[in-house]
């Protein structure tokens, strides 16, 4: 009888037909923002979120994203969505289109959207900064189910002695184990991260870094073989570059 073969999940296959992973091997469908072109915001803030999430997006528009002016400096806010990968692709795909034509504050990218690739979604954002947002002094990515309090972040960015460059601050994980069950929805295989614990990174739900580490993460993404933990290969990224990120 033959072994019953457990198929890889979706980002595993993609790493195994694609290398070296990059990415730059992504392309943008929807970038209209005037984000970063005519103008230079002091921060941007970057949120990752599912396509057919227009209610955590019109609630962040609301309440925090709406905040563009604070203690003098320009906040501006963006949303980095992928491809719709269930239901009605087309219906949904349409909606997402016409919610940019009212905001203009969608980032698409055309990777599948989904819980496996959201290193490739943080990548994608980082290579976004890079390429739009060069000129900016920091930027932050932060989850869509966050509240975020501007104002004190802004405090603590102009506060004295803070770093403008390679500076990562967020919740610090240190000594993490790899996950190796296979039912877990965090399993990574050993072929993809051989370690059995993570650098020190910095927790997924929210993290702010000066503008110059997203244009080196990008670089530096080419030489890391991609695992699907999103955060910890922020964090494997600082690693290889020499960098720590700071509490």
């Amino acid at each position: 009888m033959e072994p019953t073969r457990i198929k890889a999940p979706p980002f595993i296959e993609l790493i195994q037909t694609n290398p070296p992973f990059s990415p730059r091997n992504y392309h943008f469908i929807l970038d209209d923002t005037e984000v970063c072109r005519s103008n230079t915001p002091y921060l941007v803030l970057v949120v990752p979120v599912a396509p057919g999430n227009r209610k955590a997006r019109d609630a962040i528009r609301k309440t925090w994203g709406n905040e563009t002016l604070v203690q003098g400096e320009l906040i501006q806010t963006v949303f980095l969505l992928g491809l719709p990968s269930h239901g009605n692709i087309t219906a949904l795909q349409e909606r997402v289109s016409e919610e940019n034509l009212q905001y203009h504050d969608l980032i698409q990218s055309d990777f599948i959207d989904s819980y496996i690739n959201l290193t490739i979604k943080t990548m994608v954002i980082m290579d976004w900064l890079a390429t739009r947002c060069s000129k900016v002094s920091y930027a932050m990515k932060i989850d869509s189910d966050m509240f975020l309090n501007v104002e004190n972040l802004v405090r603590m960015l102009r506060a004295p002695g803070i770093p403008k460059k390679e500076y990562l601050t967020g919740m610090l994980m240190w000594n993490r184990p790899v996950v190796r069950t296979r039912s877990s929805k965090w399993y990574v295989p050993e072929e993809m991260y051989p370690d059995p614990l993570y650098p020190t990174y910095t927790l997924g739900m929210g993290y702010l870094l000066s503008i110059d580490l997203a244009r080196r993460f990008v670089e530096v993404s080419k030489l890391i073989t991609p695992f699907n933990i999103e955060d910890a290969y922020i964090g494997m990224c600082m690693k290889k570059l020499g960098l720590h990120p700071t509490p």
